[in-house]
């Protein structure tokens, strides 16, 4: 290169040469570009940013003309170039572009013998196929091993065969066009001087000659392009008077005398193949040492008590170890002394390895570990310098001995204790069965037994039954009587009758309960309420007959109320029969008493997770009558238990009574015991948790009962609903969420302001409000909802101690979705909850039906519908925008980003980037059907920055693309 000369060569690093069919020469230049040299001047060729049609990299790698006198350029960093001689201009292949090379770095170009162009790269190979003109790619996969070895591509060389062989950084690979993958030839399964190949070269007798980064090996091919193809591998190094161990990418070339050339670090190899001769000498090969834990095994030597070699190793055919002794060595040596060092040998340890393991003269021994017993024949086969084979090498026999828990003795006792085992087993069986078989007998009898006890309870059900109609006739006609009676006598006995009648109708469904019972079906409603006042009402009832006996009657409790939640009618029953029974045994004359004690224990011997911090209720029903012997005090709690009573007692009762008492106690989870001696009266002690929330257990059980809509709550959705409870109370607060979080996902405020703010924040599907409230009250707070567009569609629940007419109007009128007034039972409250919930979902489903997501033709008929039109009127203006964002239309409409998202998916189940994309689709498919616009400028009218993407959105939308959308529009206007 003269740097004042133009026409000298641009650039004194040449990477490659090559002579055209014209004899011109193309010089490959490292950031000089390409040069054309005709004998007399040099042409350059640059690249130049403002000429697209100039080379594309100044890295110019490899220069390559086909058999068309294509002039082909693999750059570093450019891709492929294909030079046009007539217009003086380059063609470019790059990474990227549709049908092109996967790589712009470039290394080797050949032409096969069907005018294909394989590119070689540092990320594959390339082959462009001259008849469909299409770039077909290979690269490595590690899964696949009939892929190439490595995808950084070193050279490439098609053979006198047709064959293609590939050269990479990480073994040589041979191209199958029938199965189109490759063979790989590369280290330790093959000779290779090493796996990182430079340049192949092929000699006057076929074979290859190839260059690597440890010495040059000729590789000569038997039994070409069949299923026995094999390779003998001549590796050479400096011994052999190369000029060093290295060579150089693809630099190589064939002299026309035949002579190979191969270029390195230290200078060139120049050679006539034919010329260099073979070493024919076929090498004896022997083992020369067996070692066992890494020491040497002589002849007659004792190891473990036993001799191993009786003869040395290098004519002994068999030797046995034990299982201690599975780790040994065997060494061995080939008869070869002219380059010993590079003598060759493989071996095998057949019934241990599938393929034989090739070692140098340097390694000459095989190490094995761990082996397992058997019987395995090691063999080893040697050449060499020059690749010859000894096909029948050395062989020796190792048995390994199996350990004592191996052996066929100790197989013999491992099957006879498995067979006394088994036997074992089947006398166990066997018996047991037999005691199955009892006990299933005596079940069918127990069955039997219980199946008559059931038909005769079924019978006095059903009895009792038919009595509860002439009851309840009897009751509502002394209700009347009552009530139109003005002679303070008679009301007195209509009374006494009146409470008789009643008390007759509580044993009718005494009985009903206990058959419940017997089919442990009873459960619990639990209700809050004042359960001193309740149970003093239900005591008063039985004054007319303490009158009549003449029996004193006392009512005392060290609480003025206590609220807490219970079965009223199954505490009523309670007290009923411990009364029923009080008066029934206490003589004339007698004493009894009713007290009621609240006391806080933890030491109560009662398992209840429901006594609210220790709380309890102590009822004692207390009389002077007959009483109890203490032997009998548990027994009186049994089934169709029944004490002798004297014979002053005429009516002896059933015998269920004080079983369904302990039964509603435990329900409760409550505990009962009695006090009592004989002639000295009796004391029932009722021990009840004060529930202040209903627990987790008793809600459980109760929403058991309730409807199946109920029930199935927890599978509504996959997402759960959210309630907002707005109650000023914290105790009524904490017992409400409690009973709903297990179907709910719970918010709390203390007042309206307070739920306002939290509305705002966190859309909920529900609001449950109290009316009462400071600050803001809940008629307020219902106005604001139903007022304001973001929250008019959630349903609003109000509570409220108000129960007028008026009062429930004002209510509804501020947009309230139902009015509950206190007390109230849970069960309505969750069932109302869980209907609203449900009504709004599929008001909201209905409405998705009847909003077609279409931009400028929408009718305006509610709150939620006005947004939908704003919303679309907003994108229609922005319909061109690419940048327009959810940001931008939640403050176009004034909400913020979270309230427009779930406001916009509750009304048409799409979030805000999908309402946006619908709307620019279903205009795009408007223009398709009415304009003369090409699908590109459609997709950018209707704001797509990439047509491609535009095109798969408006098939994922109308299942069908654009062009054939457009084209189907047409032919229905000409029809």
């Amino acid at each position: 290169h003269e740097a004042s000369n133009p026409k000298s060569l641009s650039n004194d690093i040449i990477v490659d040469l090559h002579v055209d069919h014209l004899n011109n020469l193309w010089i490959g230049t490292f950031y000089g570009g390409l040069n054309f040299f005709d004998g007399k001047i040099f042409k350059h060729y640059k690249h130049n940013p403002n000429d697209p049609r100039s080379i594309s990299d100044n890295r110019v790698w490899c220069v390559y003309e086909d058999r068309d006198y294509n002039i082909w350029v693999g750059t570093l960093g450019g891709g492929l170039d294909l030079f046009d001689r007539e217009k003086n201009i380059f063609y470019h292949y790059k990474a990227g572009q549709v049908n092109s090379v996967h790589s712009n770095y470039i290394i080797n170009i050949i032409e096969d013998k069907d005018k294909n162009i394989w590119i070689g790269t540092a990320e594959g190979l390339d082959v462009l196929d001259k008849k469909t003109g299409r770039f077909i790619n290979y690269v490595h996969e590690e899964a696949n091993p009939n892929s190439l070895s490595n995808n950084n591509i070193t050279t490439l060389k098609e053979d006198s065969y047709g064959n293609i062989w590939i050269g990479t950084r990480e073994g040589l690979n041979k191209y199958n066009r029938q199965k189109n993958n490759f063979l790989v030839i590369r280290q330790p399964l093959y000779n290779l001087p090493d796996n990182a190949i430079m340049a192949i070269l092929e000699d006057s007798r076929h074979n290859l000659w190839i260059s690597t980064m440890n010495g040059i090996t000729n590789m000569i091919i038997h039994n070409r392009d069949t299923e026995k193809e094999t390779y003998i591998f001549r590796n050479y190094d400096e011994a052999d008077g190369l000029q060093g161990r290295e060579f150089n990418v693809n630099s190589a070339i064939q002299t026309k005398f035949g002579e190979l050339i191969f270029g390195g670090s230290n200078g060139y190899n120049l050679f006539v193949p034919e010329m260099i001769k073979e070493n024919k000498r076929i090498p004896e090969v022997i083992i020369t040492d067996l070692k066992i834990m890494n020491e040497s095994v002589k002849v007659n030597e004792k190891i473990h008590g036993r001799v191993i070699l009786k003869n040395s190793v290098s004519i002994t055919k068999e030797v046995v170890l034990k299982y201690s002794e599975n780790m040994f060595s065997i060494e061995f040596t080939a008869f070869n002394y002219f380059h010993a060092e590079k003598n060759m040998f493989k071996y095998i340890l057949e019934g241990f390895n599938n393929e034989w393991i090739y070692t140098d003269g340097k390694t000459r021994k095989a190490t094995y570990t761990n082996l397992d017993p058997g019987k395995y024949t090691f063999r080893v086969l040697a050449s060499n310098n020059d690749g010859y084979w000894n096909t029948n090498g050395a062989s020796l026999t190792i048995i390994i001995q199996p350990p004592f828990w191996r052996t066929n003795f100790a197989i013999i006792l491992y099957i006879l204790t498995i067979a006394g085992i088994l036997l074992l087993l089947r006398a166990f069986i066997i018996e047991k069965e037999r005691i199955k078989y009892k006990v299933h007998q005596q079940k069918l009898e127990s069955e039997k037994q219980h199946e008559i006890d059931n038909q005769k309870l079924k019978i006095i059900t059903n009895i009792s039954h038919e009595f509860k109609t002439p009851l309840t006739l009897i009751l509502a006609a002394l209700e009347n009587v009552q009530r139109d009676s003005r002679l303070s006598n008679q009301k007195i006995n209509y009374q006494v009758i009146f409470r008789n009648a009643k008390r007759l109708l509580n044993l009718v469904n005494q009985l009903l309960d206990f058959r419940k019972l017997s089919a442990k079906s009873m459960e619990l409603n639990l209700s809050l309420g004042d359960i001193v006042d309740f149970i003093k009402s239900v005591s008063e009832s039985f004054i007319d007959l303490a009158e009549k006996k003449n029996i004193s009657f006392e009512f005392k409790t060290n609480t003025d109320e206590l609220y807490t939640f219970f079965d009223h009618d199954k505490i009523e029953k309670v007290i009923f029969n411990l009364l029923s029974n009080a008066y029934k045994f206490t003589p004339e004359n007698g004493k009894v008493a009713v007290e009621i004690n609240s006391i806080i224990s933890e030491n109560i011997n009662v398992s209840s997770k429901d006594a609210a911090n220790n709380n309890w209720i102590e009822i004692k029903v207390k009389d002077t009558g007959i009483g109890i012997s203490p032997d009998k005090h548990e027994k009186i709690f049994e089934e169709f238990f029944q004490d002798i009573p004297p014979d002053t007692i005429t009516n002896h009762g059933t015998g269920i009574g004080l079983a369904m008492v302990k039964e509603y106690i435990t329900l409760h989870g409550g505990s009962i015991k009695v006090e009592s001696e004989p002639e000295k009266g009796s004391c029932f002690i009722i021990l009840l948790p004060v529930i202040r929330e209903m627990s987790e257990d008793v809600d459980e059980e109760q929403k058991e009962t309730e409807t199946e809509e109920i029930t199935d709550n927890d599978n509504i959705s996959i997402s759960t609903p959210l309630v907002l409870l707005v109650e000023d109370n914290d105790e009524f607060r904490s017992y409400l969420k409690d009973s709903l979080k297990k179907h709910y996902k719970i918010e709390e405020a203390q007042n309206g302001k307070i739920a306002w703010k939290m509305m705002l924040d966190n859309l909920p599907d529900l609001v449950v409000s109290d009316i009462m409230m400071p600050v803001m009250d809940g008629i307020e707070l219902c106005k604001k909802i139903k007022s304001d567009r973001r929250t008019s569609q959630i349903p609003v629940i109000l509570l409220t101690a108000k129960s007028t007419i008026s009062e429930k109007i004002e209510g509804y009128e501020t947009g309230a979705d139902d009015y509950i007034t206190k007390p109230f039972s849970f069960e309505i409250l969750e069932s109302r909850i869980f209907n609203l919930i449900q009504q709004r979902k599929k008001l909201l489903d209905n409405l998705r039906r009847q909003i077609e997501i279409k931009p400028s033709d929408i009718e305006i008929t509610s709150v939620d519908e006005k947004l939908i039109f704003k919303t679309i009127s907003i994108i229609e203006k922005n319909m061109s925008n690419p940048d327009f964002s959810v940001e931008e239309l939640s403050r176009d409409i004034g909400m913020s980003r979270v309230n427009l998202y779930k406001k916009l998916v509750s009304l048409t189940g799409k979030t805000p980037i999908e309402f946006i994309r619908t709307i620019r689709l279903k205009r795009a498919a408007q223009l398709l059907e009415k304009s003369q616009l090409s699908v590109s400028e459609i997709a950018y009218q209707v704001g797509f920055n990439n047509p491609k993407y535009f095109a798969r959105y408006f098939k994922d939308e109308f299942k069908i693309l654009p062009s054939q959308y457009a084209k189907n529009a047409k032919d229905k206007d000409k029809i």
